[in-house]
């Protein structure tokens, strides 16, 4: 969303503009890293066509998403941040072909995050404060808010930290193109009947909070 890629476009410098089916790429340096900056789009096929895009396209090396969720797991509030441990879908149902519970065909069930990008972020948030927690991020076409369906995804994921609409299909680009990824979530929501209402309040400072994780690994 707009709220979320703001941040970065401030200190995006030497902006070269590409744009492919729609979608506007923007390549540049933040400090002294070359940087590709995109918005993934809403949902999961918009993301997962323009993660493969840019991969195929400006052939870099790591991708790490960021944005806002939904805190399902236990202890977590409006304005914590997540680093997925893996992304993985809680709308695919394949169980009548022996796959698991949210495991697409031919697929993992979930998607690994690399751990080196997993430790510089968090190195990164240590020296500027910033406490981060790392787990299991999830990914479906709808907008969870609702006690129920909170339950029904923890019943497939137990150890599940928070829902979005776009991680996993961002995971699974990046895994068939075997590069290196990491999602990066702000809680704007805890996933509940107030959600509708906690994510407009809280959308802006959660898209801040989830750049800034990026903008720490490319500070000076």
């Amino acid at each position: 969303m707009d709220e979320e890629i703001k941040a970065l476009k401030a200190e995006l410098k030497e902006a070269k503009q590409t744009d492919i089916a729609g979608i506007t790429f923007l390549e540049g340096k933040i400090n002294d890293s070359e940087v590709v900056l995109v918005q993934s789009g809403i949902g999961k096929v918009q993301a997962g066509m323009t993660t493969g895009l840019l991969i195929a396209q400006f052939e870099v090396e790591a991708v790490i998403n960021s944005g806002s969720a939904g805190g399902i797991g236990q202890g977590l509030h409006v304005g914590d941040v997540v680093l997925s441990t893996a992304a993985a879908y809680h709308d695919v149902d394949a169980t009548a072909f022996g796959y698991l519970p949210g495991q697409l065909p031919q697929q993992p069930q979930k998607f690994a995050a690399d751990p080196q990008l997993i430790e510089v972020l968090k190195k990164a948030a240590e020296k500027n404060q910033q406490h981060v927690e790392t787990g299991l991020i999830v990914t479906g076409d709808q907008f969870v808010a609702s006690s129920d369906k909170i339950k029904a995804i923890k019943d497939i994921y137990p150890d599940v930290l928070c829902c979005e609409m776009e991680g996993a299909a961002i995971a699974q680009a990046a895994y068939q193109f075997k590069v290196p990824f990491v999602i990066v979530r702000a809680m704007s929501d805890t996933g509940d009947e107030e959600a509708g209402i906690s994510f407009d309040e809280f959308i802006i400072e959660a898209g801040k909070k989830s750049a800034q994780m990026i903008l720490n690994v490319l500070a000076k």
